[in-house]
């Protein structure tokens, strides 16, 4: 009922910001009626669904997680804080490498098991991927010749088909996923479609309005001034300073909104339909017939990434929704500017520009929790949660002298704590104990290698910067074995799993650009290449920011550079049919991917998934992982293009971005228009990111369970 209502406001304030209300108009022959004779309105509704043609599901969600079906050992291990200091000599340096086991004491305490998430977490039935339905419409309003006011709305319903996790469904295992330190709106209940919410609950961006199923915003809402050589546009809009499919060189003033249908929507428009609209003055002068001098200064919005347990996340739900600091941070008070100069001459053109900017993608790092629960308690319905190991620690803690008084004048981790209670000290980590979380060593490392982090430099970084991990007894690890020791130590004694917090921060960078076409032309005018557009770019950036493989606070810089050629055509292959345009594009990155996440967290593997691996089936398995070494840069291949039939009822489009290290998105698109204002599109996303190499060395990997057919139908009015 809560949905229905939701959707009935969205479309009707939709209608109404569009429509206007007529009334107003009718003063018989005055202003108003003027204004209306210069006023234009357009809508679409359209509904867009995705079924799912594979039977894998998006394996950063609960109910598909790696492991989900796979039993993984699990043993506990002495930790050398809680005696190596006070032992010394050498117990304590064997201690120290996390390598003398707990055994289980007659069955008293619990110190080992093997694991298995469906034991906790239910699985899914999801057949569609993606199912919306949208209305969107236009007003555009000529106040003069040089003044106009343009205003463009959506209103987005998801009516939730999809059979997803419910957080609610594990509110009596581990205590439930628990609250507090920050807004997580994300992690509780069902899954949350549209709403995207900085640390404190403000939502990112100011000029939406969302609920858990619906959104209304407005991509543009303009007053704009055109006349002889200038042109400037104040107010809510999107600015685009690139057309390429699938790349990004120049087109950088705006972040891009991931929640609908990530990258996966009809290829041809989709930047058009991700930018983030931002509050912004642009101008542009035409300074002489050749010459375009652009540019803008913008209030900064950041990218939005879509919420954990939808459709198309593309983070471990293992982890809470990342803490986005835009307005802890004071980020919202940013502003980002830059300017482009245009030039042709003849077949040739150039261009250049440089902006100054926040990066819209930000930098990700560990985070305090700030939530206050420990290794045993009671569940809602009342029963108790916990373990033997998880209550031996707890009062082993409990014994510790408090740092700072008389016993412990000299804080020393192994003898004293911090803190009144474990849970306490947790609550100052980036570990919460609790379920849909982290279950095993092989979890961990799975879930680093998908984000593109060290899952062993990512331990160590949250022990050397949060003292209070050392307080509850964890101690920096050498190798992917002592790590795998140490974590599911900490698992077992959290009698199920413990969940990650993490946060985003946005840091200013300086980006420079130059650019050149050449427009080939040849004597035969049906040759191929006659009239073949040829467009280079160049994208330079110092010291850019990039978040650590090991989730470091503030990331770490490197100066990169993007190269991107581009070639074009309208091409006419017989004269039954309009021409056809084609695209061919490359480019090559020094330092990122295409969605901006650095090169160095590449190749990471979780190890073996097979059930009856017999390798570690004693003590903990570890066998296989591997942390990632890097890629040296990253270089993608693009074709796109579409052919009209004669009559212009369908359209054939394709879109195929090939990663060279073995990954491959291909979408092909049949558009049919049967007239009378409506359209039907038809496509398919072949997504396969195991081709040839190591699949974790490619970006289409992270994607590779989208295999599914789409169909959009739009009605305009």
């Amino acid at each position: 009922m809560h949905s229905t209502r939701a959707m009935h406001h969205a479309v009707l304030v939709g209608a109404a910001l569009m429509a206007g209300s007529t009334a107003s108009w009718a003063d018989e022959g005055g202003f108003l009626s003027d204004l209306w004779g210069r006023a234009t309105f357009n809508a679409t509704v359209r509904s867009d669904t995705s079924y799912k043609t594979t039977g894998i599901d998006n394996y950063d969600n609960q109910s598909a997680a790696p492991f989900q079906h796979i039993a993984v050992p699990r043993q506990a291990y002495l930790p050398p804080n809680l005696l190596g200091d006070l032992a010394g000599g050498i117990v304590g340096t064997v201690v120290d490498k996390w390598t003398v086991p707990i055994p289980n004491s007659l069955g008293i305490v619990h110190t080992s098991d093997t694991v298995r998430r469906d034991t906790y977490i239910p699985k899914a039935n999801t057949t569609f991927n993606y199912q919306e339905l949208r209305f969107g419409g236009e007003m555009n309003v000529s106040f003069t010749d040089a003044w106009r006011l343009n205003i463009q709305a959506r209103a987005s319903y998801d009516p939730d088909i999809y059979k997803s996790f419910d957080a609610g469904d594990v509110a009596n295992i581990q205590g439930g996923i628990a609250d507090g330190g920050g807004d997580r709106y994300a992690d509780l209940g069902e899954p949350n479609y549209f709403e995207a919410r900085g640390r404190e609950g403000r939502k990112i961006n100011p000029t939406e309005f969302a609920g858990r199923q619906y959104m209304i915003d407005f991509p543009t809402a303009i007053l704009e001034y055109k006349r002889d050589a200038y042109n400037v546009r104040i107010g809510l809009q999107q600015i685009a300073w690139g057309q390429a499919i699938f790349f990004q060189t120049f087109d950088i003033p705006d972040g891009l909104d991931l929640r609908r249908h990530l990258i996966l929507d009809r290829a041809i428009e989709e930047f058009s339909d991700k930018r983030v609209p931002a509050l912004a003055i642009r101008g542009a002068i035409q300074a002489t017939d050749e010459i375009l001098v652009d540019s803008y200064v913008q209030k900064f919005q950041p990218s939005i990434i879509p919420n954990p347990n939808t459709p198309y996340n593309v983070a471990p739900a293992q982890f809470y929704k990342p803490l986005d600091n835009y307005y802890s941070g004071g980020y919202d008070t940013k502003l980002s500017y830059g300017i482009r100069l245009k030039a042709d001459y003849g077949n040739w053109g150039y261009s250049a520009m440089a902006a100054s900017r926040m990066n819209p993608l930000g930098v990700f790092s560990w985070a305090e929790s700030g939530i206050n629960k420990g290794l045993t308690g009671t569940n809602p319905d009342g029963t108790r949660w916990g373990n033997s190991l998880g209550t031996l620690v707890e009062t082993v803690y409990g014994l510790k002298a408090k740092a700072g008084g008389p016993l412990c004048p000299n804080y020393n981790p192994s003898a004293c704590r911090m803190y009144d209670s474990l849970g306490e000290a947790l609550a100052h980590t980036p570990f919460t104990v609790g379920p849909g979380g982290v279950y095993s060593n092989k979890e961990w490392f799975s879930a680093a290698g998908s984000l593109r982090l060290d899952g062993l430099k990512a331990l160590n970084t949250a022990i050397e910067e949060y003292p209070a991990l050392r307080d509850v007894y964890a101690s920096e690890v050498d190798n992917v074995q002592q790590a795998s020791n140490l974590l599911n130590t900490f698992f077992l004694a959290s009698d199920g799993s413990i969940r990650g917090n993490v946060q985003r921060d946005y840091y200013r960078e300086s980006v420079f650009g130059l650019g050149g076409s050449y427009v080939i032309g040849t004597e035969n005018p049906e040759s191929f290449w006659d009239q073949f557009i040829i467009n280079a770019e160049v994208q330079y950036t110092p010291s850019r920011r990039f978040t650590d493989v090991g989730l470091a606070h503030g990331g770490y810089e490197s100066d990169e550079y993007i190269v991107t050629l581009v070639g074009e055509k309208w091409y006419r292959w017989t004269q039954a049919f309009p021409a056809a345009y084609l695209a061919f594009e490359f480019q090559h990155r020094s330092a990122s991917d295409l969605v901006g996440l650095s090169l160095k967290g590449y190749g990471g593997n979780s190890g073996n998934y097979k059930v009856n691996d017999p390798v570690g089936l004693q003590g903990n398995d570890y066998s296989g992982i591997r942390t990632p070494k890097g890629i040296s840069s990253a270089d993608y291949l693009a074709f796109a293009g579409f052919q009209p039939w004669p009559n212009r009822k369908y359209i054939f489009e394709w879109a195929v971005l090939y990663d060279v290290r073995g990954g491959l998105l291909a979408q092909p698109l049949l558009k049919w228009n049967p007239g009378h204002n409506f359209s039907v599109d038809l496509f398919y996303n072949y997504v396969n990111g195991h081709l040839y190499g190591t699949p974790t060395n490619n970006l289409i990997r992270a994607i590779d369970f989208a295999n599914e057919a789409n169909v959009r139908f739009s009605y305009q009015f």
